[in-house]
């Protein structure tokens, strides 16, 4: 990364500019081109098919409606030849002429009559455009066509990509919600709508949540594990392009409708509804639209425990705790002096739609529209107990001196995505423009994040049960009626937050490539230029109430009807619950009564302005790119150029002598260059395997919520001063790929790849230190607070990540019978990565969400009008956030009781294994019968420090099982 002013952000486009002017003047006349489609015999589109056309050595490959063009060629005689794995090859001759663009269609056969069944199915037929796309990509690309996404319970976009090799998923709620890629937290993988960067709906983040998509919304989702000059740099593990569905030659219609059960505090419902319609039109079929929507509504339950393991000393005995004993010989031990006892009632909504028009001026030139947008309601309702133990009499027993608290919420918060994307591509004396103008926007608005709290009943003793140490329990020794009376629960202070953070993203690019013989090889030289402009902002209000009146109101004003009496499969007790509509009735009753309600000034003006901010990132790239075929090798060399502008308000956020909260606007300004190189090998060693070799450099910049330079000094009573840090370093990666791949008759691939990642500059969250007079000289904010403690995120030193992995599928075609419809889909990923720096750390950890194996397991069968799939998913646990530290923030040795294992560990999410199931039996024609089973092991999730005997969350879903029908017509032809 070079440190530049902001004239320097204009080098990208003056590169380009120069490249323009020289290529442009060697522009040629008199050539012609080979313009054609790709279908099977069935009339469907083939995307990804090779072709070739000789003697010339020129190739492409079809794109998502079947097309494509060869350009570029001198008159005479051709031979064009189409690849399609799973077909038979299909030549024909063609003659060129000047200034022309001669036709050659193909309508491919699948090349054998014993899987012509199967590539017919609807999947099958979808696994092999994923094939053939995949092995036509100049990068390492992996695809998941609609027809493979829908052939499981894939909730959402997230669900569907963890099955691929090496990505692991951040859940939430019981779906998918982050990608991580290879081994890399979200914030190191992008995610794009057709190539355009959409923003997050988050207010303090980058990654994009996928469960806001619906999974049925998109035609495909592709995951590009390397990347060219011509794809944004922001991709350190991958990048992820959702592609919109277009209007093929022939009339799409489908629609589907699901229903749903959850067995879950007392039966919980689901349902699904989506639909797509689109036809070309006009002579010619020069105009093409498509619309789809899609809507689900899951009534999903959560049972959830999230225990606190800490670490005690005590001497022995009964009551060896409460003895005096030499701190520093007594024995430490491990227990639990909380837990929350929770209880989840959710209300998802999730809808979008999607859609395109273009028109075709030409068998290349064309301009075109898309837009996609997907809104989520992730609305709930939460109950929450929380017994706790002051002092112990020894590790499994508390003093008389417990308490009980409990607390009820209500969340309400909207998260929307929408993307609004309009171009073309033109020739132009055998050039081809492309270029595209778009605006995406993103935003989280909280209409209802309310919480109250009861305090609740004193003088209780508590044992600490671990007689399961993945399920710790605090028993009551009264008995839990004693716990769970509610005239003994008091209302004592009401929170209500509002939030809305939304992103606009305003984006131009353009590219021009050419077609060109050097030396007898047959080369393609690309160029373009993109900038993109991004506003961010967090306008937050969190008012706060304390519960003054001389009698608070107890928990009976509040009941409500919902109970569970099968809580955790009765491995808990829950209380009984607020309905939380009784609580705003009692806030709106009393919000203007000082005798009842008075409202926190200090904490409500902390709260709201310690957490908004605002900012504009505008990225300027430029890039040349050039691929060239030499027999068998083919090369792809790239450099691309970005520059980053940043302009940053925060807030300084304090308390005065009299308490009174202060605040006032900081500013600041930052911008940077970086340099992208890439290259990309392609060797074929026959005519269905070959290897890749991938070098490629990536940026990953700081979350937004990092970046402002807010000052909070609301902690300075405990010597603590929390700040932004605009001098945040992006992250940076050398990444290097080895892959082997081998193609399959009559319809499969293996693939075997390594990587390896060197990265710098990672970034650390909320990292102690303490302030210095050097530290107060470099910011003036701090010179008041010298000796306390800074926290703040900060760039690490260095980070290698490296790992391996392999898939294989193939249509067991040739086996006997009703045998001949087994498949299988495996894949197999692992990762190692050690860091360097951490913050009070002398070990070197693994990075942040890496979790060194994945797999996945998924038999498939298709005979007749019946077809069924099995997905098996599996992810090791991973390192969630750095708890564990042996340093104090002086470099002093700070040594931690039990460990690095111990409760004081590093925090890891459980390892998870889910299977899911779909069958579909055919009946008439379009018509298919499915049922689905999603979760059907009731696989837990949450956390662990340490180890897993350590747990502080455990929280369970149950499984869902779901039947429907769905209908296609022609289904673009499939």
């Amino acid at each position: 990364m070079i440190r530049k002013s902001v004239s320097a952000l204009l080098l990208p486009l003056v590169f380009v500019s120069m490249v323009l002017l020289v290529c442009l003047s060697s522009a040629q006349s008199g050539r012609g081109s080979i313009s054609g489609r790709v279908v099977d015999s069935a009339g469907a589109v083939l995307p990804g098919a090779k072709i070739e056309v000789q003697p010339s050595g020129n190739s492409a490959a079809s794109n998502g409606q079947g097309e494509f063009t060869v350009f570029d060629l001198a008159p005479g005689a051709y031979t064009v030849t189409v690849h399609y794995v799973g077909f038979s090859p299909l030549s024909s001759r063609v003659t060129v002429v000047a200034g022309q663009v001669v036709r050659a269609d193909a309508a491919l056969k699948v090349a054998s009559e014993r899987e012509e069944i199967v590539v017919y199915a609807e999947r099958a037929h979808g696994e092999a455009e994923a094939i053939n796309r995949e092995r036509e990509a100049e990068n390492i690309l992996q695809v998941l066509p609609y027809e493979v996404i829908t052939s499981l319970p894939n909730t959402n976009i997230a669900d569907a990509l963890g099955r691929l090799p090496s990505v692991t998923l951040e859940r939430d709620e019981g779906e998918g919600k982050y990608v991580q890629i290879r081994g890399t937290e979200p914030r190191l993988s992008n995610v794009t709508i057709d190539g355009v960067n959409v923003p997050s709906p988050e207010g303090g983040v980058r990654q994009i949540k996928l469960d806001i998509i619906p999974a049925n919304l998109v035609d495909s989702v592709e995951i590009n594990k390397t990347l060219s000059a011509n794809q944004d740099g922001d991709a350190i593990g991958g990048s992820v392009n959702l592609v919109t569905k277009t209007a093929t030659e022939r009339p799409t219609l489908s629609l589907n409708g699901i229903g749903g059960y959850t067995p879950i505090i007392g039966g919980r419902t689901l349902s699904e509804f989506d639909g797509t319609v689109g036809q070309r039109f006009g002579e010619g079929k020069k105009l093409g639209i498509l619309i789809g929507g899609s809507y689900d509504w899951n009534g999903r339950g959560i049972d959830d425990i999230e225990p606190v393991p800490g670490v005690i000393q005590c001497s022995p005995g009964p009551t060896g705790c409460n003895e005096t004993f030499n701190q520093a010989t007594a024995a430490n031990f491990a227990t639990y002096s909380t837990e929350d006892i929770r209880e989840y009632r959710y209300y998802r909504t999730r809808y979008g739609v999607s859609g395109s028009v273009d028109y075709k001026m030409g068998d290349v030139s064309g301009v075109y529209a898309r837009f996609l947008y997907s809104h989520f309601d992730n609305f709930r309702d939460r109950w929450d107990y929380s017994p706790s133990i002051n002092t112990f009499e020894n590790p499994a027993l508390g003093s008389t001196d417990g308490s009980m608290s409990f607390n009820a919420q209500i969340r309400r918060p909207v998260q929307v995505i929408g993307s609004l994307e309009a171009g073309g591509k033109h020739t132009l004396n055998q050039w081809l423009l492309i270029y595209d103008l778009s605006v995406s926007r993103a935003s989280t608005e909280d209409q209802g994040y309310s919480s109250a709290d009861f305090s609740g009943p004193g003088a209780v003793q508590f044992s600490v049960d671990t007689t399961n140490p993945y399920k710790p329990k605090l028993l009551p020794q009264g008995g839990f009626s004693t716990v769970y009376d509610p005239s003994t629960y008091q209302l004592a202070d009401l929170d209500i937050n509002r939030t809305y953070s939304p992103q606009l993203n305003l984006q131009g690019a353009f590219s021009v490539q050419k077609n060109y013989m050097a030396g007898g090889h047959f080369g393609t030289f690309e160029f373009g230029a993109k900038i993109r402009n991004a506003h961010k902002f967090q306008d937050a209000f969190d008012p706060a109430y304390n519960v003054v009146a001389s009698t608070p109101p107890d928990m009976r004003n509040f009941l409500g009807t919902f109970t569970n009496s099968n809580y955790y499969d009765k491995g808990y007790t829950l209380g009984p619950t607020v309905d939380y509509s009784k609580v705003r009735s009692f806030f709106n009753a009393n919000v203007n009564n000082p005798g009842v309600l008075v409202l926190d000034a200090a904490g409500t003006a902390l709260n709201t302005y310690s957490n908004n901010y605002d900012l504009i990132e505008r990225v300027t790239a430029g890039y040349a790119m050039n691929t060239l075929q030499f027999g068998r090798v083919r090369v792809q060399t790239g450099l691309r150029f970005e520059g980053t502008n940043e302009n940053l308000l925060g807030n300084r956020v304090g308390v005065d002598n009299a308490g009174n909260p202060t605040f006032t606007p900081l500013r600041r300004n930052s911008s940077y260059l970086d340099p992208l190189p890439s290259v990309q090998v392609r060797f074929a060693l026959w005519q269905d395997s070959a290897i890749r070799a991938v070098y490629g450099r990536g940026i990953a910049r700081p979350n937004f919520s990092d970046l402002p330079p807010s000052f909070d000094t609301t902690n300075s009573s405990n010597n603590e001063v929390g700040y932004g840090n605009p001098n945040l370093k992006p992250t940076h990666a050398n990444n290097y790929d080895l892959l082997y791949e081998q193609y399959l008759k009559p319809l499969g691939v293996v693939q075997a790849g390594f990587f390896y990642k060197q990265l710098s500059d990672p970034i650390y969250e909320s990292v102690k230190s303490i302030i210095t007079s050097q530290t107060a000289q470099q910011n003036p904010l701090l010179a008041p607070y010298v000796g306390d403690t800074l926290s703040q995120p900060i760039n690490g030193k260095s980070a290698n990540l490296y790992g391996f992995e392999i898939a294989f599928q193939q249509h067991l075609a040739f086996l006997p019978g009703l045998l001949s419809g087994i498949g299988i889909s495996a894949n197999y990923g692992y990762t190692k990565s050690t860091t360097s720096g951490v913050p009070l750390r002398s070990d070197r950890p693994a990075l942040q969400r890496q979790a060194p194996n994945t797999w996945n397991v998924s038999p498939t069968y298709d005979h007749g009008r019946f077809s069924a799939r099995l997905g098996i998913s599996h992810n090791d646990a991973n390192i969630w956030s750095y708890n564990y530290s042996d340093l104090n923030p002086d470099g002093a040795a700070n040594p931690v009781p039990l460990g690095i294992k111990g409760p004081n560990g590093d925090t890891y999410i459980y390892a998870h294994s889910q299977v899911d199931a779909q069958g579909s039996f055919r009946m008439y024609r379009g018509l298919q019968f499915v049922v689905a089973g999603l979760n059907l092991t009731n696989e837990v999730f949450g956390f662990y420090n340490g180890r897993p005997q350590f747990p502080i969350q455990r929280e369970y879903y149950k499984p869902s099982y779901e039947f429907g029908l769905r209908y296609t017509f022609f289904g673009e032809g499939r």
